[in-house]
């Protein structure tokens, strides 16, 4: 690969490989609880998360997919929002679920490479933890913001 793009750019050109997504987005999917849905026209499902944990979409369009974890399966289309009360706090439109009800766990796949590194505190929102698993056993290797971390700056 490297040598084929070396041929299409000038000889001092510095080719850099930026692999994130490739390498760990299908090892990691961020998990949201359903806080609200609010039916009408369209269906609105908001979470415990958002913009503060998934800038992706609101910078730049990244599409995601998402399922409620205990009935993955196809539903009517709903739109999945964040807790942020922003016009760009959206994270998913228009993916079918099973009913969602508040209390859900629903799955986010493919969000390993840069969810967790461009999360934030944005509206005092206390950053993500993160969690491995494999093989049924779970570990904590970040832990959530607490309060403490959220206020530590203030003077």
């Amino acid at each position: 690969m490297i040598e084929k793009a070396r041929g299409l750019v000038p000889a001092e050109a510095r080719i850099i490989v930026e692999p994130g997504r490739s390498m760990t987005a299908s090892a990691a999917c961020t998990v949201y609880r359903v806080t609200t849905v609010k039916r009408g026209v369209v269906t609105h499902v908001a979470v415990d998360g958002g913009m503060g944990d998934n800038l992706e979409v609101s910078l730049y369009g990244q599409r995601f997919e998402a399922t409620l974890v205990d009935r993955a399966g196809w539903g009517a289309d709903v739109t999945v929002v964040g807790r942020h009360c922003e016009s760009g706090d959206q994270l998913i439109d228009g993916v079918p679920l099973d009913n969602p009800v508040v209390g859900d766990l629903l799955a986010v796949p493919v969000t390993g490479a840069y969810c967790y590194t461009m999360s934030n505190q944005y509206n005092g929102a206390r950053r993500i933890p993160v969690v491995f698993a494999a093989n049924g056993d779970a570990r904590l290797v970040v832990r959530r913001d607490t309060w403490a971390d959220l206020l530590a700056r203030d003077v």
